[in-house]
């Protein structure tokens, strides 16, 4: 797209123009730059803090707006970008590479914590490459010496060092400076240093100027104490001289009453004056106590924060599950996920600041773990999320409305889109749980089927998902089979099949109820996500869903049990990615004969014996694991109509290894022995499990 307002207005520092246009935020043009790329390459600080919505984002060539300020040697922009501080482009060169190989010193001097990096692809210069090699072959001396003991002995793809670099440079002038220091390069390195110590670091030091400001204002007014108490003296010593007139002129009244009279004036003005005083002093007194008690709690605040700076400052120098959260680092947030429920020094936890950015997969992972917490202030993720105006992570969060934030108001009350406030004023009739299960709460409606609706709910400390199964408006018999299946779940046991919690019946209004595990999405959705940002599976990710799926499969079928509804709706992820097999509306006990003929399921995941209402066997779940391994291999169903599934053939997968195209075909085969075909598939699967 062409640049917008507000890119232009950041390009050119225009700070009230970017504020008019900030509903422009996150676009970007053609080539992926931002309105913060344009500001940090331009050096437009004062542009940056406005725009802080668009740190994280990158270019097409994987730029971010640190990169552009390093490289461009605008030191002041680098404190307010550090939010992106260790990202890399698509070579591998970091915001600390692009200083060195400019001689931005000051630059480099604050991005430190990311030394020891190097480049992945090439660019001019081998794989490997380092900041403190470039600064070599640049001939910059400042800069060798300031990363020499973090950087000192490593090696490109090509085996050179920076000493290889500096001897071998092409670029003219002398190197006699930067040679001397590569002279005797060790290979002892010290380890970079915190990115977030110089951000506290200069916090702090605002605090102590802070402090110090006000410790100047406590001595002021101790000061101006000073003199109060000595223009109290000097008032006092006048009317002692006051009272010596007065006495002489009542010696003399006798003489002059006229002068008797006037004396007897100046003596009232005096006690006047003097009473004035002692008010004035009262009045200063207090104002002094006063200040001193503000001056006292304003130290006990800073102390406070201080502390509470230290605390995330341990947490961060740990690594945090919140600043993974706000860069939407899935892989870091699943080995993080110990660290749930922590908050920063705001209150803060890592579904707010995900919820508050829109990072929709972060506040799916994390929405089981720290659902219904709230901050300093109240807020819950869900108000977070309301107030960035982020539509996926509202929906996803609505267990949330019912809570209020410190001031009593509800996320409803926080919305300004009129749309977005009608989703959060409809609160949905929700059912009434059996007496036993009365410490769950419900929350928000998951989903909706013909046998009944899945919850969010809220208990004994955790968030969970609860299954009402509906029984009414059926015969004897079709109860007694949905009170059958709806046993099922609690009855198993397996790391790949959804855990029931506990299973009641609810006589009340004849429903059957799960409390099971919340899990952090479906497959349907995972799908849906990668073909809307075109990002396709691997050969890896579709044999790992395929192998965890027969997972669960075999265990069911060993007990006997045919799945019948195997669609990417009903598999479930769990928080650590794991693939779970969940909805068991279908499921069906096999008979002696191992073979049915009820017609239920969805129709394009069903196998064509099911759609000539023949009789079946369990294979009907492998030929439906074949559906959605052929989908995620090529993005589309293989059959678009359910005549194609008896009458076409299966299209050809392309671009992906033969053995995995061959298993599937396997799966989805028609001949007349498909069953012992499909068998033989599930057979090779089986083998990868062990």
């Amino acid at each position: 797209m062409f640049p917008t307002e507000l890119m232009k207005a950041a390009g050119r520092g225009d700070l009230e123009r970017v504020k008019a246009n900030l509903g422009d935020a996150g676009k970007k043009e053609k080539n992926g730059e931002t309105a913060l790329m344009k500001a940090a390459r331009e050096g437009r600080s004062s542009c940056i803090l406005p725009l802080e919505r668009e740190i994280g984002m990158r270019s097409e060539g994987g730029w971010t707006a640190l990169m552009f300020a390093a490289k461009e040697g605008h030191s002041d922009c680098i404190s307010l970008l550090d939010g992106e501080i260790g990202m890399q482009n698509k070579y591998g060169c970091t915001a600390l590479i692009w200083a060195a190989r400019n001689g931005n010193a000051d630059c480099a001097r604050l991005l430190l914590s990311e030394a020891g990096r190097s480049t992945k692809e090439r660019d001019s210069f081998p794989p490997g490459t380092t900041a403190l090699m470039l600064a070599a072959h640049y001939n910059h001396p400042e800069i060798v010496q300031l990363l020499l003991p973090y950087e000192q002995g490593m090696k490109d793809s090509e085996d050179h060092t920076a000493k290889w670099y500096a001897n071998n440079s092409s670029e003219k002038g002398g190197f006699t400076r930067v040679r001397q220091l590569l002279e005797s390069e060790g290979t002892e390195r010290l380890p970079p240093p915190d990115p977030e110590l110089p951000r506290l670091q200069r916090r702090i030091n605002e605090l102590t100027t802070e402090n110090d400001s006000l410790k100047k204002d406590l001595s002021s007014s101790k000061n101006a104490h000073e003199e109060t108490k000595k223009e109290l003296s000097q008032l006092s010593q006048e009317v002692s001289s006051l009272k010596q007139q007065l006495q002489k002129a009542n010696e003399e009244a006798e003489k002059n009453h006229e002068l008797n009279e006037t004396l007897n004036k100046r003596a009232q003005e005096a006690e006047r004056s003097l009473t004035e005083a002692r008010e004035e002093v009262s009045s200063l007194k207090t104002q002094l106590s006063k200040t001193i008690e503000d001056l006292k709690k304003e130290l006990a605040d800073q102390k406070a924060q201080n502390l509470a700076l230290e605390n995330e400052n341990t947490l961060l120098k740990n690594g945090s599950l919140i600043p993974a959260a706000i860069q939407g680092d899935l892989n870091t947030l699943r080995r993080r996920l110990d660290q749930a429920g922590q908050k920063d020094s705001s209150g803060m936890t890592a579904l707010m600041h995900a919820a508050s950015r829109g990072q929709t997969e972060v506040v799916r992972l994390l929405r089981p773990l720290e659902a219904r917490l709230q901050d300093g202030r109240g807020w819950t993720a869900l108000m977070h999320a309301v107030g960035g105006g982020h539509e996926e992570c509202v929906g996803l969060l609505l267990l949330e409305r019912d809570l209020k934030d410190g001031e009593g108001r509800t996320a409803a009350e926080h919305a300004v889109d009129e749309k977005m406030r009608r989703v959060l004023v409809h609160q949905p009739t929700l059912p009434r749980l059996p007496d036993s299960l009365s410490g769950y709460h419900l929350t928000a409606v998951l989903g909706e089927g013909s046998f009944g609706a899945v919850y969010t709910a809220h208990g004994n400390g955790q968030n969970v998902a609860v299954k009402v199964v509906s029984l009414g408006g059926r015969s004897d018999k079709e109860r007694e089979l949905l009170r059958r299946e709806a046993k099922i779940l609690p009855s198993l046991d397996h790391p790949n099949i959804i855990r029931c919690i506990r299973g009641e019946e609810n006589d009340l209004d004849s429903t059957y109820v799960l409390v099971m595990d919340l899990c952090c999405g479906d497959l349907r959705d995972e799908t849906k996500e990668r073909r809307r940002a075109r990002c396709p599976y691997t050969d890896q990710e579709v044999w790992k869903t395929i192998r965890e799926v027969a997972a669960a499969l075999t265990y069911l079928h060993e007990k006997r049990h045919v799945h019948r509804d195997l669609k990417p709706a009903n598999i479930l992820v769990a928080l650590d990615g794991r693939c779970v097999l969940g909805d068991f509306g279908f499921a069906k006990v096999l008979e002696d004969s191992s073979r049915m003929s009820t017609y239920v399921g969805t129709g394009l995941y069903m196998a064509p014996e099911r759609h000539k209402e023949g009789e079946y066997d369990k294979s009907v779940d492998v030929w439906a694991l074949g559906v959605m391994g052929y989908e995620m291999c090529t993005g589309r169903l293989p059959f678009l109509r359910v005549t194609d599934i008896v009458e076409r053939d299966l299209p050809a997968i392309e671009e992906r290894s033969r053995e995995l195209a061959d298993l599937i075909s396997q799966m989805l085969s028609k001949d007349p022995e498909n069953h012992l075909t499909r068998r033989k598939a599930f057979n090779e699967v089986e083998k990868h499990l062990r």
